[in-house]
């Protein structure tokens, strides 16, 4: 037969049991004893990745480690913008020219009784006196000048030169316009001064292919000049 149950046999010091309280929570230091750390161990212990109020200012979480550490974006990288030469203006501008070029010297431009009439023969058909004077400087001078305008405004547009290139862009659409208006009221004048020789001709009357692609040309260059460099 046993002895009476004394609940203080074995107990330590101060009278608390060796189990600690609960069965199984002598695995966890009491206070006072070897390895207890308190709020301290969490911080310097296996739980850092989630740290109490402060952690978050000296761990991997605080906002400063977006900026400094493996994800570190520098501000200047969103905003910074930075321009290349444009090649679809580029490519614009070269359609425009080679269509305005091949219309002013290969295509006919009128087909009147058989006879293809290029730029050439109103050319020289304006070569005399008496002529009306604008179509004479139309079919002389202003319309390879009109050309050289949009195409060059069309090319400067494209290119990195800063705030010049938005002054292209807005130079290139309206040149391409005046090149079309200009050449048709130079068309009109010249065949209502020559409709008692060649009868009854007009602008788009008898007209041949080499007008529509001069058109064509000058409204391509000029709308190429409106995309402008490349921005990246």
């Amino acid at each position: 037969m046993s002895g009476p149950y004394n609940p203080q046999q074995g107990n330590q010091p101060g009278g608390q049991p060796q189990w600690g309280g609960y069965p199984g929570s002598a695995s966890y230091p009491q206070q006072g004893q070897p390895g207890y750390a308190g709020q301290e161990g969490y911080q310097q212990g296996g739980y850092q990745g989630y740290p109490p109020q402060g952690g978050y200012q000296q761990g991997g979480y605080r906002q400063a480690g977006y900026q400094q550490g493996g994800y570190s974006y520098p501000q200047q990288t969103w905003g910074a913008r930075r321009e290349t030469v444009g090649v679809i203006g580029l490519i614009g501008a070269a359609v425009g020219a080679a269509l305005l070029i091949v219309s002013f010297t290969a295509l006919a431009w009128y087909r009147i009784i058989g006879r293809d009439i290029k730029f050439s023969d109103l050319h020289k058909s304006l070569n005399q006196p008496g002529a009306p004077a604008f179509p004479k400087a139309y079919f002389g001078w202003l319309a390879w000048v009109l050309l050289a305008l949009v195409v060059v405004s069309a090319v400067l547009a494209s290119l990195p030169i800063g705030s010049a290139a938005l002054t292209f862009r807005i130079v290139a659409p309206v040149a391409g316009v005046v090149g079309v208006i200009v050449t048709l009221l130079a068309l009109n004048n010249y065949w209502d001064k020559a409709n008692n020789v060649l009868g009854d001709v007009g602008v788009f009357k008898h007209s041949a292919v080499g007008l529509y692609l001069t058109l064509i040309g000058f409204l391509i260059a000029g709308v190429a000049g409106v995309s402008g460099p490349r921005r990246v």
